[in-house]
């Protein structure tokens, strides 16, 4: 299968190599020709101008930024051959399923979203969620694919996606930004930094490996999932409320979050995740 991918950066890059390595014939196309020639170098793939790339494809994997991708589908679905599947990974669903389901046109159109990023070594055991705007045998083949090599592959309309990725990645993101934000002005830091509780240590490591990735993609999720504003708002509201009752001495609302934070999760849980908390903290020992 003639597989091509357009967009050069972390995520393309690793698309290219997932997809030589378990896929087929594999080029790679990006605005920058020079970019495009370098990734596809260091991988041993081709590398073509992105029209001639995508009049060839059988399957186009589109991985640009969030804020470009419905117009590079809509461009690019004009130009890849009958039959053909064309997809994109962008991480907010809305926009660009709302652009292919405007499209007429004889390709198959599907919007997956990898919950993982380029760090990931394999899809075993990874979760893959996707909206299958026109899914049909290229599709069907790619799933099955993809499930055969490990991955958790859920369906789901573009709606449910992104009310889903507000809680998953922005809360999250915003969480670990606020903090970095912070702990930047807090006087003592590097001091701090020589002594360690597991809490700390695991917060601290989750926070700079967020500065591992691209400021772009994180930007860029807080402003384009229109549900990203909802959970900031209760994020920043579980603060001031939290905040208050600190002020007034109450210590006693902690009781109150952790009676009401262990519903979903279950005593057990909660055990095991401190008892994990302790291993990792201790080097994997047990």
């Amino acid at each position: 299968m003639k597989v091509v991918v357009i967009g050069a950066g972390a995520m393309g890059r690793w698309l290219a190599n997932f997809a030589k390595q378990n896929l087929g014939e594999v080029t790679v196309a990006d605005i920058s020709s020079a970019k495009a020639r370098k990734v596809a170098s260091e991988l041993g793939v081709e590398s073509k101008p992105v029209e001639e790339a995508a009049a060839e494809a059988e399957l186009l994997l589109i991985a640009v930024p969030i804020s470009k991708t419905p117009e590079v589908v809509k461009s690019l679905a004009k130009i890849a051959p009958k039959g053909a599947l064309l997809v994109d990974v962008t991480s907010v669903k809305s926009d660009v399923v709302e652009v292919m389901q405007e499209i007429k046109t004889s390709i198959e159109l599907v919007s997956i979203h990898p919950l993982f990023g380029p760090g990931a070594v394999s899809i075993k055991d990874k979760d893959i969620i996707v909206i299958p705007v026109r899914g049909e045998k290229r599709y069907m083949d790619l799933k099955n694919q993809l499930v055969g090599l490990g991955a958790r592959v859920t369906e789901m309309d573009a709606e449910k996606h992104d009310r889903l990725m507000a809680i998953i990645q922005c809360m999250t993101h915003f969480v670990l930004l606020v903090y970095l934000t912070a702990i930047k002005s807090m006087k003592g830091l590097k001091y701090a930094k020589k002594f360690r509780t597991p809490m700390f240590a695991e917060l601290t490591s989750l926070a700079k490996a967020v500065l591992a990735g691209n400021p772009e993609v994180y930007g860029e999720l807080q402003v384009h999932n229109r549900y990203a504003r909802i959970v900031r708002s209760s994020m920043l509201e579980a603060c001031r409320s939290l905040d208050v009752a600190f002020s007034a001495g109450d210590s006693k609302s902690v009781e109150t979050v952790f009676k009401e934070a262990l519903a979903p999760f279950g005593v057990e849980e909660a055990k095991q995740a401190y008892q994990e908390l302790y291993k990792q903290f201790e080097g994997g020992t047990a």
